[in-house]
């Protein structure tokens, strides 16, 4: 039981002190109580020390982001939320779970990144077009300066307003890229709760299960 947990609390370094030695400390009586003592029956109860840590760190990011408040940055939400996802998925794919469930996991997640790939592709090439274009019309209006001043003005002016209305923009992009973060993380989530059940541990023991 000691080398399981000692393996089990170094996967654990993500979590604060207190919060780790909270899980350590509920497992080790768990096992105590339950009698089990042996490395391998530890594994057969709660599964490797990977798959508990990975299950534990998603159960915590999960919950650290149905906390957040009002009065957290979009910043500070967007950086949970993609913690949050990274979390689940690994602890969706170190699951012991069936063939056909797997198959829509993995459905599911390939879906979800082809959408948020083709979205960031068009969002880069729409930046990347606009910009060429402003840096064109400035470098345009630069090249025709000794010729017409009047036309010179016209093209870096305008290259420079197509800059500002980008910098305009900027903040819109961030809030929809912060939202796509949310929306897989709320994809992801509910994934997990789905496919991934609460341990013996966590529903209470053998006994509880016994005795209902």
């Amino acid at each position: 039981m000691t080398a399981y947990l000692d393996q089990f609390a170094a996967l654990l370094i993500q979590l604060a002190v207190d919060e780790r030695d909270e899980v350590i400390n509920f497992y080790r009586e768990y096992l105590l109580d339950a009698g089990i003592q042996d490395y391998d029956d530890c594994v057969a109860e709660l599964g490797t020390p990977k798959q508990l840590a990975r299950k534990v760190l998603a159960d915590y990011s999960i919950r650290f982001n149905e906390n957040l408040t009002a009065e957290t940055t979009k910043r500070q939400k967007s950086r949970a939320g993609v913690r949050a996802i990274w979390l689940v998925v690994l602890a969706l794919l170190s699951t012991p779970i069936t063939i056909p469930a797997l198959i829509v996991i993995f459905a599911v997640l390939v879906a979800v990144a082809a959408v948020v790939f083709a979205i960031a592709v068009t969002v880069v090439a729409l930046v990347a077009a606009v910009t060429m274009l402003a840096l064109s019309a400035v470098t345009a209006g630069i090249g025709v300066f000794t010729q017409s001043i009047w036309v010179s003005l016209f093209y870096i002016g305008s290259g420079l307003a197509i800059i500002g209305i980008e910098l305009l923009f900027l903040p819109l992009v961030v809030w929809f890229v912060g939202l796509i973060i949310q929306g897989v993380s709320t994809v992801v989530q509910r994934l997990y709760h789905r496919f991934v059940k609460r341990n013996r541990a966590e529903r209470g023991g053998r006994h509880h299960e016994e005795n209902r």
